[in-house]
């Protein structure tokens, strides 16, 4: 039987330095779950070991644990790597913050007390003894799986497949052209083309690092796979002006949403507890230039001015990335233009799940979209969002979204207004509700149709 090997390089560099993980690992972690149940002990994990320098494999499924629940801490164990403590929640620090010293014996008399079950500590401080059992309670720790060198396993005609990101990392390119050496076909999914497409809101260094890594590409790769039609389009477009060959298979995402809520709302931090306690819309995604916030954020002071609607809060939830200073300047120096926005970072994936669940409807306004998953992300928990009728975004949203032209904040303003009519937003509701939207399980069956082929 043939045997399937994914790449998780990025994610075990990842998970060393980060408490929540990427849209795009959230996917690839999804993809391969879909493959173990569909193909049992034949799937394996791929990486480049930081503290080995090789790179090993094992079985996926004696880690599916860890990875469909994407718990840290137990799949660094798993793999013998070293992961982050767990992070404390602001709200255990509060009374000693501006106070290093005094935090630092805090947290360890803290961490003693909840190991010991004392509830007297949290007690006197006015802390939640429950919720830090809930956060640290004991899990099942999973025991560290047996490791062994690719090249012990993979044999010819097996695959080998890249879900993340591969570029920038020249140990696993190189085990990737050896890989094709032996006789592996190798695949890579590609989720975007950006660096090419809006090179001006790319890191000029990583945009180069892509561009080479894509061409170069070409001389190992058996087949690419692309997360929707529009970047399909864009690769094949790419390849041709670039003078190269290669086969494109369409495996868009799912229409699914990020994993179970947080238990209850004592769980979420207290700045995601607070932008729930007035109606909201939400907007999901890495605070970037790409995702056309500046507009965004512009086109809700505009009709935050009038006195004849009834306008949600806009909160955003996602990690700083890349130019971002101005931005986020101006919401703090702003009071979040006036309590209009607010801006949440890094939640966990229980948190998003709970602010899609509350919010009124979502909103995806970027210039440019590989897939778009926050779309298919509120779609799954019902709620219908104002997006960009450009790149991907409209085989994610279908006919169950209210669509805008990213660069006219005119016309984002036109879509929120139609979705500030409860009538008009309740229909796109009903619609969404009828709908069959896709899942992981689509997902997985084509990944491995294309694999396959």
């Amino acid at each position: 039987m043939t045997q399937i090997f994914f790449d998780v390089s990025d994610i075990v560099t990842y998970i060393r330095a980060h408490r929540s993980v990427s849209g795009i690992q959230r996917a690839a972690v999804r993809i391969i779950a879909q493959a173990v149940r569909l193909r049992g002990r034949d799937v394996f994990l791929g990486f480049h070991h930081p503290g080995r320098r090789t790179y090993l494999c094992c079985p996926a499924i004696d880690v599916l644990d860890a990875l469909d629940a994407f718990d840290i801490e137990a799949l660094a164990a798993a793999l013998d790597l070293r992961a982050l403590k767990a992070r404390i929640p602001e709200q255990f620090l509060e009374r000693y913050r501006g106070q290093p010293y005094k935090q630092t014996v805090h947290i360890a008399r803290m961490r003693l007390a909840g190991w010991r079950g004392k509830s007297r500590y949290f007690d006197k401080r006015g802390l939640d003894f429950g919720l830090w059992q809930r956060l640290y309670r004991p899990r099942k720790a999973l025991k560290p799986v047996s490791l062994r060198p690719f090249t012990q396993v993979a044999r010819p005609g097996d695959r080998l497949c890249g879900l993340g990101a591969i570029w920038g990392r020249g140990k696993v390119e190189t085990v990737f052209r050896s890989a094709h050496d032996r006789g592996v076909r190798v695949f890579l999914l590609v989720h975007d083309l950006i660096p090419m497409k809006l090179p001006e809101l790319a890191d000029p260094r990583a945009a180069r690092s892509y561009h080479r890594w894509l061409v170069g590409s070409a001389d190992y790769v058996t087949g690419y796979l692309a997360n929707s039609q529009a970047t399909a389009a864009d690769l094949r477009e790419f390849l041709h002006d670039q003078g190269l060959d290669g086969t494109v298979h369409v495996t868009p995402l799912a229409q699914a949403g990020v994993g179970p809520d947080a238990d209850s709302p004592s769980a979420l931090n207290p700045k995601v507890h607070e932008a729930m306690t007035v109606p909201y819309a939400l907007c999901v995604g890495t605070i970037e230039p790409r995702k056309n916030l500046w507009r965004l954020a512009q086109v809700w002071v505009r009709l935050a001015r009038r006195h004849d609607i009834e306008l949600p809060r806009l909160v955003l939830a996602g990690k700083r990335g890349w130019l971002t200073d101005g931005f986020l300047t101006m919401l703090e120096r702003t009071g979040g233009f006036g309590g209009w926005v607010i801006w949440l970072e890094a939640p966990t994936d229980a948190e998003l799940g709970h602010l899609y669940r509350q919010c009124q409807f979502t909103a995806t306004v970027s210039l440019y979209e590989g897939w778009g998953l926050p779309i298919g992300e509120g779609l799954s928990y019902g709620k219908t969002g104002i997006v960009s009728q450009t790149s991907s975004m409209p085989e994610v949203g279908g006919d169950l979204v209210e669509y805008c032209d990213p660069v006219s904040m005119h016309s984002i303003e036109n879509a929120l207004k139609s979705l500030l009519d409860a009538d008009h937003r309740q229909g796109l509701e009903a619609r969404i509700a009828k709908a069959r939207l896709r899942s992981w399980d689509d997902v997985g069956r084509d990944v491995l149709a294309a694999l396959e082929d």
